[in-house]
């Protein structure tokens, strides 16, 4: 049943980050406010899930673990930033008409944002069914927006809208798969949850505070940033107080 559950969840964000995707046959370009308000949400509603999954990761654990976790969690996603460039930021900076800097991009913004959330789902359901469905249900709220936001630049700077949707919907693919691969890795070595809750929380902190927030503020819509950010915060306490975490 909890690999059902696993499944379905992995189905959800799928879902949820292609509809994300298929936006951008309507829009070529999400910019200024629009693109502020839609980032800033979906740290709020991602923040949150961190916070929870870290508190799960000390109940089941302790201190050590939790730290070393979230600091491994920080790390990974830091190094992986340095290796593979981060769409959102460059592709607003750098004029994309080299072929290989696109695919560069477009690898770097899968292999950074999606496996790590496709591990968290994991890492939840494989901790508890309720706090699995509470992560998979900000993640794929947050996912709408982020298929966009992977989809829509790249049309915009030359990629056709059908192939920046098909790769939208390619970085929800490997999102629900590195869920599932995750899932049956912890299966299997169960003693590593807390700490996979840890990291998990600590890659999606990085994203929040070091991708997400910089760039909702960085054309001065400091105010609307921190009211859309405060509003994904309350979804997401909504979320978890329905699937009672």
């Amino acid at each position: 049943m909890a690999f059902i559950d696993l499944a379905l969840g992995a189905v959800c964000v799928f879902i949820a980050t292609s509809a994300g995707s298929l936006f951008t046959l309507a829009v070529k370009k999400i910019e200024g406010k629009k693109y502020s308000a839609m980032l800033a949400f979906s740290a709020g509603v991602m923040i949150y899930s961190a916070v929870e999954m870290l508190i799960q990761s000390h109940q089941q654990s302790g201190d050590m673990i939790l730290l070393f976790g979230f600091a491994c969690g920080v790390f990974v996603l830091f190094a992986s930033e340095k290796l593979l460039p981060h769409i959102h930021r460059q592709i607003r900076n750098e004029d994309m008409t080299d072929g290989k800097k696109k695919a560069a991009l477009i690898a770097g913004s899968i292999a950074i944002h999606n496996i790590p959330e496709g591990l968290s789902i994991a890492t939840a359901f494989a901790s508890s069914t309720p706090l699995g469905w509470f992560v998979t249900t900000s993640i794929a709220l947050q996912d709408i927006p982020e298929g966009a936001l992977v989809s829509a630049p790249l049309s915009a700077y030359g990629i056709s809208r059908r192939s920046a949707t098909l790769f939208g919907i390619l970085s929800g693919f490997i999102e629900s798969a590195a869920a599932i691969g995750g899932y049956i890795f912890l299966g299997v070595f169960v003693n590593l949850i807390p700490g996979s809750l840890a990291f998990s929380s600590g890659a999606m902190a990085y994203v929040v505070f070091v991708e997400l927030l910089p760039d909702a503020i960085a054309d001065g819509n400091e105010r609307l940033a921190g009211i859309t950010f405060l509003a994904g915060a309350v979804v997401a306490f909504l979320i978890a107080s329905a699937f009672a975490v």
